[in-house]
């Protein structure tokens, strides 16, 4: 009788135990599972979902105000110790997070109320990819997924799009570019992806992410791509961003928004650091 009962009292607790864990493991949902945000996996279905979303008027808590706080990361799929306690600590001042190698861990998803991920490379069961997270809802979501040449292994784009006041709307761009290639026929075509919805976008951009933009050909395409936007990159008085051949690997560019007091700090939780940037989105 007694040897049942505790058969009972330990399945009872697995029970409870597996059920507390999925619990957590549903704890901040994406956009997407709470139903506020269109996703859309190609720049054709993005463009017109982007359009559909600019005739749409959004209730007050999905607004972005003028000035915000940026945060872009590639936490190198948070396998170094110290990662979380970090992420956490400068995630309290940003308001936009862009992470590039992020995992889907309660951990990241929790850090704001609000998150959208676009899967890239998989080793085992750990998925990775960008993720973006901000204090608002999104309204429309846009993941592109790009392959590399010699490896095969993916790299992936997150669009977001927010709402603003009177009616106007901002473009987010989280990148992690291709990294291993010979020449930059297969870079030039993930950044063409982000371009052809950065061209039909009439208000503020936010371009950013760990681009891999580790050589001269690779940095003039960017230069070319964006400037011709109208994009301008932020400016660092000390400059201690990741470098590969003496060029950042990771950078923000801006349109329509001015970038200010930005900050780059060392810190051995991740291969790269991390970019702080104020952002002021201009009267329009």
């Amino acid at each position: 009788m007694h040897k049942k009962l505790i058969r009972c009292i330990i399945a009872a607790c697995s029970f409870l135990t597996i059920n507390s864990s999925l619990a957590l493991a549903q704890l901040n949902p994406s956009d997407e599972a709470q139903g506020i945000t269109e996703t859309a996996y190609t720049p054709l279905r993005c463009n017109q979902q982007l359009q559909a979303s600019r005739q749409k008027t959004y209730s007050r808590k999905f607004i972005v105000p003028q000035q915000a706080r940026l945060l872009s990361w590639n936490i190198y799929k948070a396998q170094n110790q110290g990662l979380y306690k970090d992420l956490t600590h400068l995630n309290e001042t940003a308001d936009i997070v862009l992470l590039q190698e992020a995992i889907v861990d309660t951990r990241l998803t929790s850090l704001k109320p609000f998150w959208r991920f676009s899967p890239g490379y998989k080793s085992g069961n750990v998925q990775s990819g960008v993720m973006t997270l901000s204090r608002w809802p999104a309204t429309v979501h846009c993941t592109f997924i790009h392959k590399e040449p010699w490896l095969r292994s993916p790299k992936a784009t997150n669009i977001v799009e927010y709402a603003m006041a009177n009616q106007q709307r901002l473009l987010s761009v989280n990148l992690h570019g291709i990294n291993f290639t010979f020449g930059t026929k297969a870079y030039a075509q993930q950044l063409q992806a982000s371009i052809k919805i950065m061209q039909q976008h009439k208000g503020p951009i936010l371009f950013a992410g760990d681009l891999n933009a580790w050589s001269d050909a690779r940095q003039k395409l960017v230069n070319d791509a964006l400037t011709k936007l109208g994009l301008k990159e932020a400016i660092y008085v000390d400059d201690k961003r990741t470098k590969a051949f003496g060029l950042a690997l990771d950078q923000v560019w801006a349109r329509g928004v001015v970038i200010s007091d930005t900050l780059v700090s060392e810190y051995t939780s991740s291969d790269h650091n991390p970019i702080l940037a104020t952002l002021k989105i201009d009267d329009v």
